[in-house]
């Protein structure tokens, strides 16, 4: 098997949307632990390119790069744009005066929504350039039509980044190959996600098994049907009013082919999956997509790099553990949310592993300065507010030396937990009640995080029998927040739903009446959600150099 991942040191943000210029890496490819780990070598035209097999292939690795770019999984998308809901807030520098989308103030020309939107298109456009090119190369028929599934669902998920989160958006079909060629109208959102939807589903034919794969890293058919589900749940909720039913269904029916596969199940340890992510250890029955990072930037160690576990871990400034600047702290509302016996205690195991129920004290030498020592130290039970996202910690991180500001430690898009999430939650709505069959799926997931056996009932962990369709749904709704925290859901659940509006005004009234004062300031962030950020703005330079665009910016922005 060929593992193969780029060089994503060039991070620059294009200017104008999906611009790939007329020239393409030629890549060297390698056999390595994770995919696209590779480093661009020369460059050739277009015309002269996807003459082979090794061509389509470096191409296809292109298509992939993005994904853990700054301005989606290597940070954006989880700390700044996901990270203020009622599951947790931002806390960087402490200031009452912080700006940008984590507290809910900015404008248009803000540079974490417009990178986001830049390096979207700029991927879909290279996946339109495969795409067109397809039949090209001299190469067997099996592998061609591989390679054509992972294209077409990797732009049909870029698509969906973008629908989701700005509503109508321009959807070229074909590459950018001249300036004239740059500039398309707003497609209705409607007509996105039936692109989405129809791309998705020839790739499900087309691309391999996760177990001929062996690994998270690589689109599979479970990636495709996982992810089929999440966009029919989203296709199927706010702001849509028609067909949710045929959706709810839809969504159900992917999921079900996951299930059904035989492929996956649960880790039995909830805390193992993310000790996985720091160890580069690939558990696909229950990590199904990985957006992966294999260096850290150091010496020759310089392939892709994240922030997970930097940015969003237990604060630390000694690098022999990992550093961490611990921006992302938990609410009241999501620790409270975890049910115990009493407040230092939890049943439920994932609420001291996802919430650190510690910080570290680091003394230094007084003459030199240097790190004599660093211990960990117990939170009070009052000191909620304090405790950071203990998700993902560098003290498992296996990289040496570690960096003080990356890491290779894999961020999860697509968990198993989060398929039987959303199975439970679609048979639900299908049925307008729950069964048998959601009990279970939910129910499984609650067994692993009190630490019982799967598929044994317990009267512990399992939901009350004969609770009714809105009873069940808004445990489903719980258990999401609960089992999912922390990986970049949370406020697309909320506006699917129709509940974020409400659910952040309830969470300032809470920051404002629970919180220390030091921590008043994260009021005021939920405070500033208004109508309008139920969508991301058009970035100002699209609005400004698209005159396709009409002028046609998102409502209240």
């Amino acid at each position: 098997m060929i593992n193969f991942k780029l060089n994503m040191k060039n991070k620059r943000v294009s200017r104008i949307i999906g611009i790939f210029m007329l020239l393409i890496n030629i890549l060297t490819i390698t056999s390595c632990h994770k995919f696209l780990d590779t480093t661009p070598t020369s460059f050739i035209p277009i015309k002269n390119y996807f003459q082979t097999a090794d061509q389509m292939n470096s191409a296809l690795t292109v298509v992939y790069e993005k994904l853990g770019s700054d301005n989606l999984y290597g940070e954006n998308l989880w700390a700044f744009l996901n990270s203020s809901t009622d599951e947790s807030f931002y806390t960087r520098s402490g200031s009452t005066t912080l700006t940008g989308p984590s507290v809910y103030n900015y404008t248009p020309a803000d540079g974490q929504i417009s990178g986001l939107w830049s390096d979207l298109y700029t991927s879909i456009n290279r996946a339109n350039l495969l795409l067109d090119n397809i039949n090209k190369p001299l190469m067997d028929s099996a592998s061609r039509s591989v390679v054509q599934g992972e294209a077409l669902f990797l732009r049909a998920y870029y698509y969906f980044l973008l629908v989701s989160n700005w509503g109508d958006v321009p959807m070229p079909l074909h590459a950018s190959t001249s300036p004239d060629s740059l500039y398309f109208p707003k497609t209705k959102s409607r007509a996105v996600y039936t692109q989405i939807i129809n791309d998705m589903t020839i790739a499900d034919s087309l691309v391999k098994t996760i177990t001929q794969w062996g690994y998270s890293g690589r689109v599979s058919k479970s990636v495709v049907e996982g992810i089929l589900a999440r966009v029919c749940l989203f296709r199927a909720g706010n702001p849509f009013t028609d067909s949710s039913a045929y959706y709810f269904s839809q969504s159900l029916n992917w999921s079900n082919k996951v299930i059904i596969s035989g492929i996956h199940s649960l880790n039995p340890s909830y805390s193992q999956i993310f000790i996985n992510h720091c160890q580069n250890i690939y558990d696909i029955k229950e990590s199904i997509w990985e957006a992966e990072f294999t260096g850290n930037g150091i010496g020759t160690n310089t392939q892709s790099y994240g922030w997970v576990g930097s940015a969003n871990g237990i604060a630390c400034d000694d690098n022999s553990i990992g550093y961490s600047y611990g921006f992302l702290n938990t609410t009241a509302t999501l620790f409270n949310a975890y049910i115990g016996s009493n407040k230092l205690v939890s049943n439920d195991k994932r609420r001291d592993w996802n919430i650190a129920p510690f910080n570290y004290k680091t003394y230094k030498n007084k003459i030199t300065g240097l790190i004599d020592s660093t211990i960990t130290s117990a939170w009070s039970i009052n000191s909620i507010y304090d405790r950071n996202c203990g998700k993902w910690r560098r003290s498992f991180e296996v990289a040496a030396p570690k960096s003080k500001n990356f890491t290779a430690i894999n961020f999860p898009i697509l968990r198993y937990s989060d398929v039987l999430l959303m199975n439970a939650e679609a048979i639900n709505e299908v049925n307008q009640g729950p069964t048998t069959e959601a009990y279970n799926a939910i129910n499984q997931v609650r067994r692993r995080a009190y630490g019982f056996p799967l598929n044994v009932a317990n009267k512990t962990s399992d939901l009350a029998a004969g609770l009714g369709y809105t009873a069940f749904q808004q445990a489903v709704y719980n258990e999401r927040l609960l089992e999912l925290c922390f990986e970049g859901l949370r406020r697309n659940d909320l506006i699917r739903w129709g509940t974020f509006l409400p659910t952040m005004q309830a969470l300032a009234y809470q920051i404002l009446s629970s919180a220390p004062s030091k921590y008043l300031y994260a009021a005021n962030a939920a405070s500033n959600v208004q109508p309008k950020h139920l969508l991301f703005p058009i970035p100002s330079y699209e609005m400004a150099l698209n005159p396709a665009m009409n002028g046609q910016q998102n409502p209240g922005w």
